[in-house]
């Protein structure tokens, strides 16, 4: 299990990224369990990922599925240009929502992004406003699909500003979740603003969504705990059952699951990951970097003694779909 904290101190340490400090703590360790409750085995993890994959083929996400059975097993070869000519090498993944192996970068990656959300709201503090839960739920109906989902956060995004019609300053994160080993589809929100009766979010929530379950409280934990606590549920798989897993990637396939609202969305950082590397410069001598062609298997880079240096930047990864 990872102490976030401890790990953000011991990146700052070494001047490094949390995102990138998560990439070395995986091949390192072996360990891609953030928060000490996976139920991948890492013994049989090159089948149950070919059974993810298979899904993804059956539904022509053909491109997702190589790149999923491929995640951290192969990388991109460098040399620096110093006149020791380090070897070096970067581990290729999929970033894929789902795959327990990226699962502590993406969350580094939100925790990134999200994170001054909860340091202006801590210094632009409301009189009456507060940071509070809120989970709001749809009828699970044994299937997910894109539409369904892109709705779903429509519907919240509907609800929440016609509670908070007239009202300024207000701001949410919401983050799409699913039941674990099943298709129950819900969104656990972090909202800033004035009280808000349970009742009256039903009744808004029923009347904009037809679904009818939902919570508030104000929120257990403060500033960026709250936001590590939300967090936490993009930060492992939401079922050991492959085939599911798989099913969950079709669902979510070109939708987001984590969105900012309100004045929140002007505080969200640039989302750079992964357009500049915090690996830049060879971390031997600082000279500059020169991808070679090809790629191989992280197993040989390492036995050829090659220094790991991070996620290079990627046309395709640009842009995320978190």
């Amino acid at each position: 299990m990872i102490d976030v904290r401890k790990a953000e101190a011991q990146a700052a340490q070494w001047d490094i990224s949390l995102r990138d400090w998560m990439e070395l703590h995986t091949h390192v360790f072996g360990n891609v369990d953030a928060f000490g409750d996976s139920d991948i085995d890492d013994a049989s993890a090159e089948e149950w990922r070919g059974r993810v994959s298979d899904v993804l083929i059956e539904h022509k996400l053909f491109s997702k599925a190589k790149r999923y059975m491929e995640c951290s097993r192969y990388a991109h070869l460098y040399q620096c240009k110093g006149d020791g000519k380090h070897d070096l090498f970067s581990p290729i993944y999929c970033d894929l929502r789902f795959c327990p192996r990226c699962a502590p970068r993406q969350f580094a990656r939100l925790l990134r992004k999200y994170e001054p959300v909860l340091k202006a709201v801590s210094a632009h503090k409301k009189v009456g406003f507060r940071i509070r839960e809120i989970t709001l739920t749809s009828r699970n109906t044994g299937n997910l699909t894109p539409a369904q989902i892109k709705k779903f956060n429509q519907d919240i995004k509907k609800a929440l500003k016609s509670l908070m019609s007239g009202v300024e300053g207000w701001g949410a994160i919401l983050c799409d979740e699913v039941g674990f080993e099943n298709t129950n589809l819900h969104a656990h929100i972090l909202f800033y603003g004035p009280y808000i009766p349970q009742s009256r979010l039903a009744e808004v929530w029923n009347e904009i969504s037809g679904h009818e379950v939902v919570y508030i409280s104000e929120a257990h934990k403060s500033g960026g705990k709250a936001l590590l606590y939300m967090l936490k549920y993009v930060s492992k798989p939401p079922a050991s059952d492959p085939n599911l897993i798989g099913l969950l990637e079709v669902a979510f396939h070109g939708t987001r699951r984590v969105h900012a609202l309100g004045t929140f969305y002007n505080f969200v950082s640039e989302d750079s990951d992964n357009v500049n590397s915090e690996w830049g410069n060879c971390p031997h001598c600082g000279a500059e970097l020169t991808k070679l062609p090809g790629s191989t298997r992280i197993q040989k880079a390492i036995i050829e003694g090659r220094t790991f240096v991070g996620t290079k930047s990627t046309a395709r990864r640009k842009t995320w779909a978190n």
